[in-house]
């Protein structure tokens, strides 16, 4: 048992289909670097030395928001608290404080008995009614 509330039973995280898409779009743009490092090395001057230079800050870009917007968020079911991983914050919410999972607009929403909602992003294809059985699992897997 961790300091975090216990060993993750249940994992989910952005739906794998986006995930795919996602490699091919990434490998397609670490590929485009590698070539332009390529021709540098063929033919070094100093317009082809940039644009690698500009391609290689292009992957770096796109490998920082490919890891924050699809391979950080998660929800994680633990055995006493429900963890939410998004791209600004981490929640922890105890079970007990959960009284309802809806779908919204930005990913599952988790209602806590205060009032205030939590949005899950890794959730978001539960958004406009999209993938609905994700939002139902979620929801048996916390007995609502």
């Amino acid at each position: 048992m961790s300091e975090q509330g216990g060993d993750a039973v249940i994992v989910w995280r952005v739906d794998p289909s986006r995930m795919v898409w996602a490699g091919v779009l990434w490998t397609l743009v670490v590929l485009s670097g590698v070539g332009a490092w390529l021709a540098w090395l063929v033919g070094p001057t100093e317009a082809r030395a940039v644009r690698a230079a500009v391609a290689t800050g292009i992957t770096a870009a796109v490998s920082l928001i490919w890891w924050l917007v699809l391979l950080r968020p998660r929800v994680e079911l633990r055995d006493k608290v429900v963890v939410i991983v998004n791209l600004p914050a981490t929640y922890r919410l105890s079970r007990e404080d959960i009284v309802a999972v809806t779908d919204g607009l930005h990913g599952a929403e988790f209602h806590r008995r205060d009032g205030f909602k939590i949005h899950a992003v890794a959730l978001g294809d539960a958004s406009a009614g999209i993938g609905r059985n994700r939002l139902a699992e979620v929801q048996k897997a916390l007995g609502l």
